[in-house]
């Protein structure tokens, strides 16, 4: 087929199945349309509504607007992608990590107008982080403990300075959580907490195809026995 051709059977196969699929009267962990409403900016908002604490957060691509937030925050910023982090460049995936943001960073942000970036405060005074993998109504928390500086920037750096421990998260992030997934309509989400010194639950996002398996191994979680006893009874939660 030439390329136009191959473009349009590749959207009329994608469309026949994911329609087909879709139509089924069954549980979906988690729905594809669903999902696609879980934008970032959008579930801070919500986060927020649902009693959960968020860091204080830009979108923009105004360099301008960047300063001013800084000036306002009174502190370093952490910048995040908005959408996913891994892209493939020469042949090579590479991974954008969270990056701290530093007065002089900020004096040089050329880049930063070519799309929209997500920048926030940088929450110096964590102690450990936390993924919670929330599966119908069963939350499975573990603490991250991060020895290296890199790692406390963004964890997914320094795997190997990384240890884990089982945690039971305050009742008001428990609710929060599931009054959340219940905004989105989604029986599954990975969501990410920091802890302040002073015990405060701050949450980050939440990935609703977040990845569990790697803490699920160091802990000996059943979160992947929860998922198939929930595909299982096939009740949203």
């Amino acid at each position: 087929m030439s390329r136009p051709e191959r473009r349009h059977a590749a959207a009329e196969a994608r469309v026949g199945v994911a329609g087909v699929l879709c139509s089924l009267d069954v549980l979906w962990v988690n729905y594809p349309s669903r999902e696609s409403d879980a934008l970032k900016p959008r579930q801070l908002d919500v986060a927020r509504r649902c009693g959960l604490r968020v860091p204080r957060t830009l979108v923009t691509n105004s360099p301008v607007g960047v300063r001013d937030f800084a000036a306002v925050v009174g502190g370093p910023l952490a910048g995040k992608n908005l959408s996913a982090a891994s892209l493939v460049e020469s042949g090579h995936l590479q991974t954008a990590y969270t990056r701290r943001l530093e007065a002089p960073d900020l004096a040089d942000l050329s880049g930063v107008q070519a799309t929209a970036h997500l920048f926030q405060q940088f929450i110096d005074d964590k102690t450990f982080e936390v993924r919670i993998t929330v599966v119908g109504e069963r939350v499975f928390a573990a603490a991250i403990h991060a020895k290296s500086a890199t790692a406390r920037i963004d964890f997914r750096v320094d795997y190997p300075s990384l240890k884990y421990s089982v945690i039971e998260p305050p009742a008001a992030v428990r609710n929060g959580m599931l009054a959340f997934l219940r905004a989105f309509d989604l029986p599954f989400g990975a969501f990410d907490f920091a802890v302040t010194t002073d015990g405060e639950w701050i949450m980050f996002e939440c990935n609703p195809f977040g990845q569990y398996g790697w803490l699920e191994d160091a802990l000996d979680l059943p979160i992947t026995s929860a998922l198939a006893d929930l595909l299982e009874s096939g009740a949203h939660p």
